[in-house]
């Protein structure tokens, strides 16, 4: 901010508290050139092992920015450099801090798939049934999809347990208690 000499466009890339965005202008703003920035948020959504093709061909972008003309302008920049390879459709525009938030409930829900599976396997241990089977049945309904079905041990890498925490947190400090707990 002390070098910048005209406006630029900051944008979040990792998952990141809500309201990081917040905290960021604010330090931005106080610098002697009287800069203006705009922070955007810009969570990626890249899996281990995944992580080129991911990039490469996006199921989603998700870009969120203040709504003002200033933000709406810097949203727009940044959705044409991704227009040059993501079919337009799936660009999504949002304000900042539902983009940051849904980065983390995106997470939250991939992992309470994991919890599930998890779960149900100790049920088929219990009764003879088969967890693989039983998640086999589950991939053929629409509504439940195949991803995310197959039990193992925990969540596997730190980003689920990392993200719930961070909404449990969230929630807690809002005075949000059975959210948080839930």
């Amino acid at each position: 901010a002390e070098i910048a000499t005209s406006s630029k466009i900051v944008v979040e890339k990792s998952t990141v508290p809500v309201r990081t965005a917040d905290a960021v202008s604010r330090v931005l703003s106080v610098n002697p050139g009287g800069i203006k920035f705009q922070v955007l948020s810009n969570p990626e959504f890249l899996a281990e092992g995944t992580a080129v093709p991911d990039l490469e061909k996006p199921g989603r972008v998700l870009i969120g920015g203040m709504q003002t003309p200033e933000g709406l302008a810097a949203i727009e920049t940044l959705v044409s450099v991704y227009a040059h390879w993501v079919p337009r459709e799936r660009i999504i525009t949002t304000n900042v801090w539902s983009s940051e938030v849904s980065k983390l409930v995106a997470n939250a829900f991939l992992a309470q798939r994991v919890s599930s599976i998890n779960s149900i396997s100790a049920l088929c241990e219990a009764t003879d049934a088969d967890v693989a089977e039983v998640s086999n049945a589950l991939k053929f309904d629409d509504r439940i999809g195949s991803k995310f079905l197959n039990a193992s041990v925990g969540f596997g890498g730190s980003c689920f347990q990392k993200d719930i925490l961070n909404l449990v947190y969230i929630c807690e400090s809002l005075g949000l208690n059975e959210v948080a707990a839930y």
